[in-house]
């Protein structure tokens, strides 16, 4: 294996609802980081001389430097000061408890990375560049939310529905291999994204079954809505 080349990663989505993830820095990443766990319902403990109040429901602060100690129980790390030695004793001390960290200024010291995310409803897509550069992930993602629009979280809904209700006569394998990539070869997030309700229960019933409709499988679908 060459030395220099990228070393492989294994994408995972944690749930982090009233995980303690640990941020220390406060400033302007380390805010965006406390913010973004907030928001997945991680609690979130800020360490920073000038923290200050934050932008995020469950969080606690602590307004000084960090200490050693400052990451007990947390289930993430964060090291995003503007001091490298801090960033990296963090790091150091997350290692040491076996606590995943993330350290701002050296992916290379990073067990994991922050995704550029884009969300359609249940529907995520991650984009990372193994912490080289967060600014190209994050212009890849906007690359793809002009493609992923608002309509494929209805087509989730159908995939999920049918996957539920099994109306497919094929084994599991035709149906997850075969089903779900001739209904998006029919172009159904662009028939869900017209509204056109006729429309997708004819490809449903072509591709799916006799009888497959949006009505059958519980999704109402008005023109206007996606």
């Amino acid at each position: 294996m060459n030395p220099s080349a990228p070393l492989p990663q294994f994408p995972v989505f944690f749930r982090l609802q009233k995980r303690l993830c640990v941020v220390v820095g406060s400033g302007h990443v380390g805010r965006r980081k406390a913010l973004a766990l907030g928001d997945a319902g991680a609690r979130v403990r800020i360490i920073g001389p000038e923290a200050g109040r934050p932008a995020t429901g469950d969080c606690e602060i602590i307004e000084r430097p960090y200490r050693a100690g400052d990451l007990a129980g947390a289930f993430l790390a964060f090291a995003a000061t503007d001091d490298r030695r801090v960033n990296a004793a963090v790091a150091a001390e997350a290692k040491a408890a076996g606590i995943p960290v993330n350290v701002a200024d050296a992916p290379e010291d990073s067990d994991f990375f922050l995704p550029a995310q884009l969300h359609r409803g249940d529907l995520s897509l991650a984009v990372s560049t193994g912490g080289r550069s967060p600014a190209f992930a994050a212009a890849v993602r906007d690359r793809l939310a002009g493609v992923i629009g608002p309509e494929w979280e209805l087509a989730l809904a159908i995939a999920a529905a049918l996957r539920q209700k099994k109306l497919t006569l094929q084994p599991e394998t035709e149906y997850n291999s075969a089903v779900l990539l001739r209904l998006l070869e029919g172009n159904l997030p662009a028939l869900l994204a017209s509204g056109e309700t006729a429309d997708v229960d004819r490809l449903l019933a072509n591709l799916a079954g006799e009888g497959c409709s949006l009505a059958n499988l519980g999704i109402c679908l008005s023109k206007g809505e996606t």
